[in-house]
């Protein structure tokens, strides 16, 4: 019955598409997007981590029903199991000798954004130590006299720019440098999450990264990083550093 709903699903795309049987099938296979080595947990032994998923269309880089499969049997799908550049790396999080998994991919375009996920393979059960939907934006931005835009974290003030020299900005004071607009800035969510290599700790560590936002969306004021450690298996936001 499965094989039959199948086949008449391709027929459809073939009429309506101008597509054949074969390649609207084809369209539904399962394909390798990227594979490692690396090793997991405390045994020593490497373990082969493949990416796989469903290309969206046959020239395109845009895989769903993506699934990460290990060697020893486990199958994990991420939540948001979509997106352009799938892929999985490993870094040592957690000091431990072993690694975990960093998981990515991204919805593309210009105003695009990511998908990211640390999943911990050590024990029989994975773990997931990271996931971007989770991540709690705490700021929240104003303009004020003065050409200033200030940024607050939980309702305190956090860290202040200077837009003068933002010619999309400026028109929002008057002559006297006094705020004459309601204008919003604003901290988008999470933008961008990189590993970082801690050379004093021998591992890695998460940054997150935030940008500040004036009154144009190409006016990227500033950015925020978040610095995330995993402790002992814990989350632990280690610092907050405002750069402009």
């Amino acid at each position: 019955m499965k094989k039959l709903v199948v086949c008449l699903i391709a027929a459809v795309c073939g009429a309506f598409c101008g597509s054949t049987v074969s390649s609207a099938i084809d369209m539904c296979k399962e394909e390798i997007i990227c594979q490692i080595n690396a090793v997991l947990d405390d045994s020593g032994e490497e373990q082969t981590v493949t990416v796989l998923g469903v290309r969206f269309a046959p020239d395109s880089s845009y895989f769903t029903d993506i699934k990460i499969r290990v060697s020893d049997g486990r199958e994990i799908v991420p939540e948001t199991n979509e997106g352009y550049g799938a892929g999985v790396a490993a870094f040592d999080f957690k000091g431990e000798g072993y690694c975990q998994l960093f998981y990515f991919a991204s919805s593309g375009g210009s105003g695009g954004y990511g998908y990211f996920y640390v999943f911990d393979c050590s024990e029989t059960q994975t773990l997931t130590l990271f996931d971007y939907q989770k991540f709690v934006n705490v700021y929240t931005a104003e303009y004020a006299d003065n050409y200033q835009l200030k940024v607050f974290a939980e309702g305190k003030l956090f860290v202040t720019y200077n837009v003068y020299g933002y010619r999309n900005e400026r028109d929002l004071w008057d002559k006297n440098g006094v705020l004459a607009s309601d204008e919003k800035p604003y901290v988008t969510e999470l933008n961008f999450v990189e590993p970082v290599f801690v050379y004093s700790q021998n591992r890695y560590r998460l940054n997150i990264w935030q940008n500040v936002i004036g009154k144009v969306q190409v006016d990227v004021i500033g950015h925020i990083i978040t610095v995330i450690d995993f402790i002992e298996g814990r989350l632990s936001y280690s610092a907050i550093i405002g750069e402009s």
